[in-house]
């Protein structure tokens, strides 16, 4: 039977699909209801078509994604992953209908004459993808059934009788999972970003995946924390230098604040369009991602309309993030969210 994995924070719950239309959405009436600000109201459906199942967007806020595609409509086969909103799910249909296309299969075949008959070794040969009897020849075949004579090629060894049933085959092992390399560090290819930086950024393809929750106030003002304080402790440094050596101090202070506004307008929004996230964002499990697309990365021009909106936000307008969309000023003139990831 079709089903449905919706991946949530504490586990995938599973959905088994017995209707014909499964309708998703925020609101009760849905068949399959995702109580999460980015599901629309009525986001999608899943349709049973003949042998198989479809996808249909019901012109939702922000869409539907199949296998990271975005859809109208689209055909499911076993293992797609959807994503709707933030919320990521897995279809599976292990055994699709194919009774018409066996029953034509069959229909072609030729009708035997007689009942083969083959031993336990040859079953547990033909199971684990070997030639029946250890060679490329015919089955060993007794004919008790047939109505006339029957010309088999006469076997290479006599037929033994059929063997009293044996322990069932052992299936083979399955192959090893690839082993997903650690993001020790970003591609070269990725940008100048110094070595001893890489390591606390998000690699590039990024495999982490989101959680279906956006980041709340008290994670996002750590993460903001662990941003600053590098700039706070050198502040601190240049301030007791200029108290100690004031000559030095009246010339490395204006460094200083030109070195602020190129951290917070120049560096922070590189990481943030390129990488995801900023160092405190990384170790928070928090990413930087557009409205519509959370796998996605945000631009260069849409990072320095954040930073913008953290100027606009030296107010208690911080605290819309305790609301029930959890944006500020800054997610909402850029178009952006933070989201949870699992890493």
């Amino acid at each position: 039977m079709a089903k449905l994995l919706v991946h949530e924070s504490a586990g995938a719950r599973e959905f088994e699909i017995i209707d014909n239309e499964v309708h998703m959405g925020r609101e009760l009436d849905n068949t399959l209801r995702l109580p999460d600000p980015s599901i629309s109201r009525h986001h999608c459906v899943i349709r049973k078509l003949g042998g198989g199942f479809e996808i249909q967007d019901l012109q939702s806020s922000n869409g539907v994604l199949v296998n990271g595609n975005r859809v109208q409509s689209s055909p499911l086969r076993d293992g797609d992953r959807i994503t709707l909103g933030q919320v990521q799910l897995t279809f599976q249909d292990p055994h699709p209908e194919v009774a018409a296309t066996v029953a034509i299969n069959i229909q072609d075949a030729p009708v035997p004459s007689g009942t083969v008959r083959m031993s336990a070794e040859d079953l547990a040969a033909i199971h684990v993808g070997k030639p029946a009897g250890g060679g490329e020849g015919p089955f060993p075949v007794q004919d008790q059934n047939a109505t006339g004579p029957v010309a088999v090629p006469a076997p290479a060894t006599p037929v033994t009788p059929p063997l009293p049933p044996a322990t069932p085959p052992v299936a083979p092992p399955p192959a090893p999972k690839p082993v997903t390399p650690a993001p020790a560090s970003a591609p070269a290819a990725d940008g100048p970003m110094p070595a001893f930086l890489a390591a606390y950024l998000p690699p590039i393809p990024d495999d982490a995946q989101p959680i279906g929750e956006r980041g709340d106030f008290f994670t996002r003002l750590v993460a903001v924390i662990i941003d600053v304080v590098p700039f706070i402790v050198l502040y601190i440094a240049v301030f007791v230098l200029g108290v100690i050596v004031p000559f030095l101090g009246c010339i490395v202070f204006p460094l200083l604040g030109l070195a602020g506004l190129a951290y917070s307008f120049l560096f922070i929004p590189y990481c943030e369009s390129h990488y995801g996230g900023s160092i405190g964002k990384k170790l928070m499990k928090l990413r930087i991602v557009p409205e519509d697309n959370p796998l996605g990365r945000i631009d260069f021009g849409t990072a320095i309309l954040r930073r913008v909106g953290h100027i606009l936000n030296f107010t208690i307008l911080y605290l819309l993030v305790f609301g029930s969309e959890r944006k500020h000023v800054g997610d909402m003139i850029s178009k952006s969210v933070c989201i949870k990831v699992d890493r």
